[in-house]
């Protein structure tokens, strides 16, 4: 009994410390996402790769404040219930609403007390969301895995040696693989510790050699930074805090610096803008949203256009205007939150500032988990009445048990059909997400056949140029031949005209002598 009991105590302190993770997450995140908005604006002439390892420090910055602020929870001692804050607000309202000190305690006192007595709902209702999103990352994570041994191929050697050269200028101390796959629309490196580069299959013969190459440096920067390891972390940062707005852009901030870190290797490298644009925009009807778990290079098309006016006009992205809206509409949305939280409390009917022993336990009951207070209920129901003399005295006696009681049954029953109505609400938003989902696979699936069909296009393309290039061939060998024997014929009729000159002279010849004869 004692273990189970200590079971429970350690269960129960777990939820709402984990509760209140998420809770503070909000304001965290939001904080950092302040500070990273400021990042933006002073380092606008700043390298790419300094901005880049700025915002990774707020996004670390953001993980461990979580990891502290569970620590500290956990090792808090357990909070109060709601209900032992009910009875300060009421008398408390008007200075809660003149904004002294007072009032900031009351306020305080309320929503603490609110989290903490709703902690199994908060933990319930971000579970519900988080199977959901966890279920997209698998697909995301099963994508990688089955596009790393679906229908892939080795290209030709002169590329493999490519990339080992293009590995040896940014030193590259591990082996990378190259594929070409029929399985995917633009290239993307998969796997840390044993990398692999995919490439669309006929896209490398398809491209001029200086675009490919400047792909080729833009993926191997990837592998340098070792950006899949980082992805991945994001990855599973944006499943757990899926709702908070602060995090989620910090994430996308750090993907758009670190596609121009890549970038910048890859210009360093070739110093040929104009090719490295050109493959930017021939990837462009390529991309294949959705793989957000592995390294892709051309991005979202927002991403793509930001990327190539970078280049171009050599200066860093800025936080533009609708970014400025969203921080500060999360500051107001935030704010909002917890006025109405505060308003909710001040309006809940107060019990008596007055409190006796039994009042004192009927409210630690109420505290209890619902079964507990069920059977409580029950058992006080059950439990036979005893008989009290009258009280013939002046002082007037305190609410009766029997009125706590029910009042305490009422807030139950309403906060039971609260529950219920909420849990109602996430299992249609999850149905909605289901169905979603659904029509994104049957989406994909299309898609997928579209690529296929495109591969098989692809193939019957190259191998008619195949035969046509063979035809010209022989057609060149044929002509060289006709040549040739015209040559020799020339020389025959050079021959023969030489020989006629020849008989004709034998002929003048000949005829001189007779006429001499004839004469004398």
């Amino acid at each position: 009994m004692y273990l189970l009991l200590n079971a429970n105590a350690i269960s129960h302190s777990l939820i709402q410390a984990f509760s209140w993770m998420l809770i503070h997450s909000l304001w965290q995140g939001l904080l950092l996402a302040l500070s990273s908005a400021v990042v933006m604006l002073l380092t606008k002439k700043a390298s790419a790769a300094v901005r880049y390892n700025l915002v990774l420090v707020q996004f670390l910055l953001f993980a461990g404040a979580c990891l502290f602020t569970f620590a500290w929870e956990w090792n808090k001692p357990s909070q109060q219930s709601m209900l032992q804050f009910d009875h300060s607000i009421g008398d408390g309202a008007s200075a809660l609403l003149s904004l002294n000190a007072d009032g900031i305690r009351a306020f305080a006192a309320t929503c603490i007390g609110y989290f903490t007595a709703n902690a199994p709902m908060v933990v319930l209702l971000w579970f519900v969301f988080f199977l959901f999103r966890s279920v997209r990352m698998m697909r995301g994570l099963l994508f990688i895995r089955v596009a790393k041994h679906r229908q892939v191929s080795e290209p030709v050697n002169y590329w493999k040696n490519r990339v080992e050269v293009l590995g040896d200028k940014l030193r590259l101390k591990r082996a990378v693989r190259l594929l070409e796959s029929g399985y995917v629309k633009m290239p993307m490196v998969i796997g840390h510790l044993k990398p692999v580069i995919l490439i669309p299959a006929g896209l490398l013969a398809g491209l001029p050699p200086e675009q490919v190459e400047a792909i080729l440096l833009h993926e191997l920067a990837h592998i340098r930074r070792h950006d899949y390891g980082v992805n991945f972390l994001q990855t599973i940062a944006e499943t757990v805090f899926f709702f908070n707005p602060g995090l989620l852009w910090i994430s996308a901030l750090l993907r758009d610096e670190r596609e121009n870190c890549c970038d910048d290797v890859a210009l360093a490298q070739t110093k040929n803008k104009r090719a490295f644009i050109q493959a930017l925009v021939s990837f462009k009807e390529h991309s294949l949203y959705g793989a957000n778990y592995a390294v892709a290079f051309p991005g979202k098309k927002n991403q793509l256009l930001h990327r190539v006016s970078r280049i171009l006009g050599n200066q860093n992205k800025t936080v533009t205007t609708g970014e400025k809206v969203f921080l500060f509409s999360g500051v107001v949305i935030l704010s909002a939150i917890i006025a109405t939280t505060a308003i909710a409390q001040i309006t809940k009917v107060n019990y008596p500032v007055r409190r006796n022993t039994q009042v004192y336990k009927k409210e630690l009951r109420a505290a209890l988990p619902i079964g507990t207070q069920r059977a409580d209920m029950v058992k006080q129901a059950h439990k036979p009445k005893r008989s009290k003399p009258p009280y013939t005295g002046d002082i007037q006696q305190p609410a009766l048990p029997s009125e706590n009681v029910v009042r305490a049954y009422a807030e139950l029953v309403a906060q039971q059909e609260q529950a219920n109505g909420d849990l109602l609400a996430a299992k249609q938003k999850a149905e909605r997400e289901n169905r979603q989902i659904l029509a994104d696979q049957a989406e994909f699936d299309r898609e997928q056949q579209q690529a296929r069909r495109d591969q098989e296009q692809a193939k019957r393309d190259q191998e008619h140029a195949k035969i046509d290039q063979q035809q010209a061939m022989r057609d060149q060998a044929q002509a060289r031949l006709d040549q040739e024997q015209s040559e020799r014929d020339q020389a025959q009729a050079l021959r023969d005209q030489a020989q006629a000159r020849r008989d004709q002279l034998q002929v003048e010849q000949a005829a001189k002598p007779k006429t001499n004869v004839s004469v004398q």
